[in-house]
Order: C-alpha cells, then sequence, then structure tokens
C-alpha cells in the first residue's frame, strides 16, 4: 500500500498580485515582509500571495497594504486546494505532472503552473514529501478522481 496522504484544505486565501508597471516582484516582497503568507511565482511579473488562513477580507487588507504597487484579485474561491504528502507523494505527482520532479529542479519552495490530467494546477513543493496542488475549484471532483485512482495504482 502506497505513503500517500490526500488532503483538502480549507480555510485558505489565495490572490493573484499583479505589480504596476515598473515594479518587480521583489518590490512586491519588500514590500509584505513579515506578512504571514507565501508569495508563489506563476508567471512572468505575476505572485500569488498563499495565506493557510484568511479571513474575511484577506485580499482587501492585502490590496490596501500594495496601494501603488500591485493590483490585488482574491482567487479565493476559484481554486480548491489539496495537501499530497506521504514518502510516495513525488512518485503520485510523476505519474501526472510533466515536469523535472528531482529535488535540483524542484526544490523545497518550487512552484510550477502546469496540468495534470489535462486539469490546469499550481503545485508547490512547501515541505519534505508534502506538496500543495491547487486546481480551478469546479474541476475538483475529476482531479481527486485521478488523484485516487493513480494513489491506488501505486
Amino acid at each position: 500500500m502506497a505513503d500517500i496522504s490526500i488532503t483538502q484544505l480549507a480555510g485558505f486565501g489565495l490572490a493573484t498580485i499583479l505589480p504596476a508597471k515598473g515594479i518587480a516582484p521583489a518590490d512586491i516582497h519588500a514590500a509584505l515582509a513579515g506578512a504571514e503568507l507565501t508569495l508563489l511565482p506563476t508567471g512572468p511579473s505575476q505572485l500569488m500571495a498563499y495565506a493557510p488562513i484568511a479571513a474575511p477580507g484577506w485580499a482587501d487588507a492585502l490590496e490596501e497594504r500594495l496601494t501603488g504597487l500591485a493590483g490585488v484579485v482574491d482567487q479565493s474561491s476559484g481554486y480548491s486546494l489539496l495537501r499530497i504528502s506521504g514518502g510516495d507523494a513525488l512518485r503520485l505527482l510523476q505519474k501526472g505532472l510533466p515536469v523535472d520532479l528531482s529535488p535540483s529542479a524542484f526544490p523545497l519552495g518550487a512552484v510550477v503552473v502546469s496540468a495534470i490530467a489535462h486539469i490546469g494546477v499550481i503545485a508547490h513543493h512547501v515541505a519534505p514529501n508534502t506538496f500543495h496542488l491547487a486546481p480551478f475549484r469546479s474541476f475538483t471532483q475529476s482531479f481527486r478522481h485521478w488523484l485516487d485512482t493513480a494513489a491506488a495504482a501505486l
């Protein structure tokens, strides 16, 4: 039996941060120093803010903090978030994520925007043998079906 745990997370916050013209992602990182969130690079000059616990209005507070630096769009209700962990978590992801997941190419903290089973997903390596996967909420049931089927085949 595979050493895999798949947990659907709740209460989190995700927000796209789009820096204003001339503002570098490093400026955003500096402005948010000390904030209880993780900034994930999801595209050229684009970040996704992840808060493990998000109170109502958290994205508005984030936008206020970034006034003049970036626009913020709350994406929390648009994504589901799954934590994949265990000794076989990497093997599970290797079955569907078409990227190099070797430690040198996908170390702790790494983020990739890709697809698994033709479903768009943001993958984040959060800890040893632990990954967060964020598919669009409307695809969660199909995505979870693929995860469960692939895990059962390990």
